[in-house]
C-alpha cells in the first residue's frame, strides 16, 4: 500500500471529521431542481455583496507554459481584482457553465459570478451567503447548487436568496441532462437521474465486509460529459490505494488508474484528449483510459512566483468550459499571509 506523508495527513484529517456524520440519519435525496418547502438560510439572510473583498498587494500575474505527455499547455491568468481568500486551503471552491465562472469562498462566506471572456473576467454579483459553502455545482438548467459537505446544501436563487435543500453532502451535477451524484468521505454515493432519487452501484464503502464494489472513500468527484470521475481510496486484492475510477451514469466501470500511478488529490476533471489532477502544485495528466501521459511539477515557479512572495500555490479545482478549455482555481498563500484566490485560463489538453 502506497501512501505519501500528505496522504495520510489528509486522510487523517477528513476521517476525523467524517466520523461526524456516521452519528446522523442518512439524508433523503431528492431532485436537486426542486425548491418546494425548502428554507431560506437562517443564520443571515443572503444579501448581495456591495463589492468584491480585494486583498492588499494583489499579486501580479503572469502567462506561462508547460509541457508534458506530448502536450504544450498555455496558463493565461484571469484578472478576479485579488480577491481575498480564507484561512484554509479548503476554502475555495469553483465551476463553469455558459460563459460563467462561479467561485465560493467558505472563509469569508461569499459566493461570486463572473461572466468570462477569454481571458477576462467582469464580475456580474457577489453574494453574502451567510454559510460557507466548500462545493459549488452547476447543472444543465443553469442552477447553482452549493455544499458543506457533512452538512446541508443550498440552491441560489435569481433573487440573491439561498434556499436549503432537503439533502446534505456535497453534490456534483451533470452539464447535459438531469443527472447529479452525492458524495462524502466514507458516505454511500447517492445519484438524482431524471428526477427520480435512488442508490446507486457503491454500497457500505466503509464496510469491509459487506462493501459492495472497490470505492472505499470519496475524495472528489466530477462529472464531465456522460463519465462520473471519482478520485478516492478503491479496494482491491487486499490493497486500499489511492486512483481515479471513471464510470458511467449506470456505475459500469471504464477505466481506473493503475495502483502503481502518480495521480492528483486537490483537483481533478476530464477534456477530451483525457484526465487532469492536481496535488498542491503538481498536474498529472493521463488519457481517457487513465494511462499516464506526463507531469508539470512546481506550478509555482512556472507562475512567478518564489517563497519570498507566495508560501502556498494550490490547484483546488479544474472546470472545463465550452472549447475545451480549463479554468484552473488555484488558492494561494502570501508571505505576508494574506490569501488570495488566483483563476488560469489553460488550453493545450
Amino acid at each position: 500500500m502506497k501512501r505519501t506523508i500528505a496522504l495520510v495527513l489528509t486522510l487523517c484529517l477528513i476521517l476525523s471529521v467524517a466520523a461526524l456524520a456516521g452519528c446522523g440519519k442518512q439524508p433523503t435525496i431528492v431532485n436537486a431542481n426542486s425548491n418546494t418547502d425548502s428554507n431560506v438560510v437562517s443564520d443571515t439572510d443572503a444579501t448581495q455583496a456591495d463589492a468584491p473583498v480585494a486583498s492588499v498587494g494583489a499579486l501580479p500575474l503572469t502567462s506561462f507554459t508547460a509541457s508534458a505527455g506530448g502536450y504544450d499547455l498555455t496558463f493565461e491568468p484571469i484578472d478576479l481584482g485579488g480577491l481575498a481568500g480564507g484561512e484554509s486551503t479548503y476554502d475555495f471552491t469553483g465551476d463553469y457553465y455558459d460563459g460563467k465562472y462561479y467561485l465560493s469562498d467558505k472563509g469569508s462566506k461569499k459566493t461570486y459570478v463572473y461572466a468570462i471572456d477569454g481571458t477576462s473576467a467582469t464580475q456580474e454579483a457577489a453574494y453574502d451567503d451567510g454559510v460557507g459553502f466548500e462545493k459549488i455545482t452547476v447543472n444543465h438548467n443553469g442552477d447553482i447548487l452549493l455544499s458543506q459537505g457533512i452538512f446541508e446544501a443550498y440552491e441560489l436563487l435569481d433573487d440573491g436568496t439561498f434556499t436549503e435543500l432537503p439533502f446534505r453532502h456535497d453534490l456534483e451535477c451533470s452539464k447535459l441532462e438531469d443527472f447529479a451524484v452525492i458524495t462524502w468521505v466514507n458516505a454511500d454515493p447517492t445519484v438524482i437521474h431524471d428526477g427520480v432519487e435512488g442508490e446507486w452501484v457503491f454500497k457500505n464503502i466503509n464496510d469491509d465486509e459487506n462493501r459492495e464494489g472497490k470505492l472505499s472513500m470519496v475524495f472528489d468527484c466530477e462529472i464531465a460529459g456522460e463519465r462520473v470521475l471519482i478520485g478516492g481510496t478503491y479496494m482491491e486484492n487486499g490493497e486500499d490505494d489511492y486512483r481515479i475510477g471513471v464510470f458511467d451514469y449506470d456505475g459500469n466501470e471504464l477505466a481506473m488508474t493503475d495502483p502503481d500511478d502518480s495521480i492528483g488529490s486537490s483537483a481533478l476533471n476530464e477534456t477530451k484528449n483525457g484526465i487532469i489532477s492536481a496535488n498542491v502544485g503538481t498536474i498529472y495528466l493521463h488519457d481517457s483510459d487513465c494511462r499516464p501521459l506526463g507531469r508539470i511539477d512546481d506550478l509555482k515557479t512556472k507562475a512567478g512566483f518564489d517563497s519570498n512572495t507566495v508560501s502556498t500555490f494550490w490547484v483546488k479545482d479544474f472546470a472545463v468550459g465550452d472549447d475545451g478549455e480549463i479554468y484552473m482555481l488555484v488558492y494561494v498563500s502570501k508571505a505576508d499571509d494574506t490569501k488570495e484566490a488566483l483563476l488560469y485560463r489553460v488550453t493545450g489538453f
